[in-house]
């Protein structure tokens, strides 16, 4: 039974991970085209790896009430996962986003995204926000700069030029 939601949009509700959940999210990386743009074209992540990133993501929302969430459809469908991290090299709030692959193009990471930076201000006393996507990605640097994140540099990620975005808590 799915829990509540921790937040709500137009068509996305924003879940905490739960233990069963996991095939969800071997199943969302194990897409060779959803890992390609957050790996450039490595072999997809393995189980072991995905099984770290999971228990962090639960961790994450235990330890400050967010997370990158697993995202459903009003109905319950699973379509994805978007929410915060810390990026390690600075230490700053990350937003992220990952939908499977046939529901690119229908405008859920834009709508994830202002979502999340809507509530997280809410709930996080944080002066901004980060986002990144890897350079030659036009159409993930799009959406950061849909919701108004603000172009600040290209900067090397594990060997790959990543285009880095601002977004500053409003006024």
């Amino acid at each position: 039974m799915t829990k509540t939601p921790v937040l709500v949009s137009e068509r996305l509700c924003f879940h905490a991970w739960e233990p069963e959940d996991f095939p969800l999210l071997a199943a969302l990386h194990g897409d060779p085209q959803v890992q390609h743009f957050l790996q450039m074209g490595d072999p997809p992540w393995d189980e072991l790896f995905l099984q770290k990133k999971f228990e962090s993501f639960r961790a994450d929302y235990a330890a400050h009430g967010w997370t990158k969430f697993k995202v459903t459809d009003r109905q319950g469908a699973f379509i994805g996962r978007a929410g915060f991290g810390r990026f390690d090299a600075t230490w700053e709030l990350e937003l992220g986003y990952t939908f499977m692959r046939p529901l690119w193009g229908q405008g859920y990471a834009t709508e994830a995204a202002g979502a999340l930076l809507d509530w997280i201000y809410r709930v996080e006393a944080v002066d901004h926000v980060i986002g990144f996507a890897v350079a030659e990605h036009k159409a993930s640097r799009r959406v950061l700069e849909k919701v108004g994140m603000a172009f600040t540099s290209i900067r090397d990620v594990d060997g790959i030029p990543n285009a880095f975005y601002r977004h500053n808590r409003p006024a």
